[in-house]
C-alpha cells in the first residue's frame, strides 16, 4: 500500500496483520503516520465491511438461475435479510461484476416489450428490452402501465389513476442502447406500435427500420397447429422472443402462475440489469 485512503499520504508504515475469519487467513494492516489512522487493502475495496464477501459470486448466479431471494437465502446458509442487502449491493456495484469484455458488432436490433405485475395484475409492468442478432441484451428498463381490458375500472377504483411510464422506459432503453453501441446498426425490427417509429427516428435516424405483424405471425401458425411445417415458419424477431422466454424462466418474479411477484419496480430493474450481465457473459457463441 503506497499511500493511505484518508488523506493520501504516502508516509506510512506496517502495523501487524489482522485475521479474517471466512478465508481463513491474515491480511496486513497499514498506519498513516500523518493523520494516525489505520488501513488495509479492503478499506479501498468495493467489498468494505462485508462480513461475508465470498457470497457475492454466489448469489449472482443464483439470482440469475431461477431462484427466490428466500430460496437463495436457504442455499447459501445465511439470512434473507443477508440475501437482500447483498442483492442490493450487487445492483449498485454492477461494474465490480462485470468482467471485461468486448460485445459483438450488432447488426440488427430487435425491440419489444414484456409485461409483469408489480403485485397484483390490476398495477401491470411495461419492460422495454432490445436484443440483437447476436443474443446480446443491450437495454432494458422498467415502467408502470395503466390496467386495461375489464380490469381498468377495477383498477381505478381500488388504486386510483395510474400513471403511464411506458414513453419513459422507452426513452431510458433507447438512452442505453446507444451507450452499448460502438457502431450504428444496419437494421431495427419492432412490431407496428407507433411509438417505436418515433423513438427511432429520435435515436437512429437514417437507420432502417422494419416492422413485423405478430397478429399475422400468430393466425398463420394457428393454421399449422398439427403440422411439422410450423416448426419451418421463419420468425424475424426469434432471438428476442427467445431471450425473453429465458427471462420468464431465470428470474423467478417474471415467472408466470407463481406467487413470486415484483413489489417495487426498482428493484425488478435492478434485478434485469444483473441479468443483463449474466447473459452478455455467457451468451450464444
Amino acid at each position: 500500500m503506497n499511500h493511505c485512503p484518508h488523506c493520501n499520504s504516502k508516509h506510512t508504515r506496517r502495523k501487524g496483520f489482522y485475521f479474517v475469519e471466512v478465508t481463513r487467513s491474515y491480511r496486513r494492516r497499514y498506519l498513516c503516520n500523518q493523520c494516525k489512522k489505520s488501513f488495509s487493502n479492503q478499506t479501498t475495496s468495493s467489498t468494505y465491511r462485508q462480513k461475508r464477501p465470498d457470497l457475492n459470486e454466489s448469489l449472482f448466479k443464483l439470482l440469475t438461475s431461477g431462484n427466490t431471494l428466500r430460496g437463495s437465502a436457504r442455499l447459501l446458509s445465511c439470512t434473507r435479510g443477508t440475501v437482500e442487502r447483498k442483492f442490493r449491493w450487487l445492483s449498485s456495484n454492477l461494474g465490480s461484476i462485470n468482467k471485461a469484455q468486448t460485445l459483438k458488432p450488432s447488426e440488427t436490433l430487435l425491440i419489444d416489450e414484456m409485461h409483469s405485475i408489480e403485485h397484483t395484475k390490476l398495477k401491470p409492468l411495461t419492460i422495454p428490452l432490445c436484443v440483437d442478432n447476436n443474443y446480446q441484451i443491450l437495454g432494458i428498463s422498467v415502467g408502470q402501465i395503466p390496467a386495461n381490458g375489464h380490469l381498468a375500472a377495477i383498477s381505478v377504483k381500488k388504486y386510483g389513476k395510474r400513471k403511464c411510464q411506458r414513453r419513459e422506459a422507452l426513452e431510458r432503453m433507447f438512452s442505453e442502447v446507444k451507450q452499448q453501441l460502438k457502431f450504428q446498426p444496419k437494421e431495427i425490427i419492432t412490431d407496428e406500435a407507433p411509438i417505436y417509429k418515433e423513438l427511432i427516428q429520435i435515436n437512429f435516424p437514417g437507420i432502417k427500420h422494419t416492422t413485423v405483424s405478430s397478429r399475422a405471425m400468430i393466425e398463420k401458425k394457428r393454421e399449422q397447429v398439427f403440422q411439422a411445417d410450423r416448426k419451418k415458419i421463419f420468425d424475424p424477431m426469434f432471438a428476442l422472443n427467445q431471450r425473453c422466454a429465458k427471462l420468464r424462466q431465470d428470474i423467478r418474479r417474471l415467472t408466470r402462475r407463481s406467487w413470486c411477484t415484483t413489489k417495487i419496480p426498482l428493484r425488478l430493474e435492478q434485478h434485469l440489469k444483473l441479468y443483463q450481465i449474466q447473459n452478455n457473459q455467457h451468451r450464444p457463441a
